[in-house]
């Protein structure tokens, strides 16, 4: 009966630690930033403009919306986990600028918390074959 016990609650704390871990990847709400240029988010080029960023229901977290305040245009995006380096604060957007490419590359939610790594699109995997992008960040706002 005690190592059923014992059994039960390693278990327990385990499933519990990983709901935590997880947890902590997501965009609760949503985010909101402008931009004044165009940049591109997986293979779609967005114009400059205000936009909304929202984890899509259903997808575990994987997939995100990067869709204008108005409401077109919108775009999918596949993401994985990315941990935030220990000089970010807030929550920001880091872009990756190429000489005729801007791609969002990640989303940091704030208060430390892990962040998406967008999956790159052809425009940005083009440019990455012949130059080093520089790192331009934005600043978000939680919605």
């Amino acid at each position: 009966m005690k190592i059923r016990l014992k059994k039960f609650v390693v278990i327990a704390l385990g499933i519990m630690t990983v709901g935590a871990l997880a947890g902590r990847a997501q965009i609760t709400n949503q985010l909101g930033f402008k931009m004044s240029q165009a940049f591109t988010v997986g293979n779609t080029t967005l114009p400059p403009g205000s936009y909304i960023v929202r984890p899509v229901q259903g997808t575990d977290q994987q997939v995100i919306e990067i869709t204008s305040a108005t409401g077109k245009p919108s775009v999918l995006v596949d993401v994985n986990s990315a941990q935030p380096d220990g000089s970010q604060s807030g929550t920001q957007l880091i872009f990756n600028r190429y000489k005729s490419v801007l791609a969002l590359s990640q989303i940091f939610p704030g208060n430390g918390n892990q962040g998406y790594q967008l999956v790159q699109g052809h425009p940005e995997q083009m440019a990455a074959k012949t130059e080093k992008p520089t790192k331009q960040t934005v600043t978000a706002t939680a919605k």
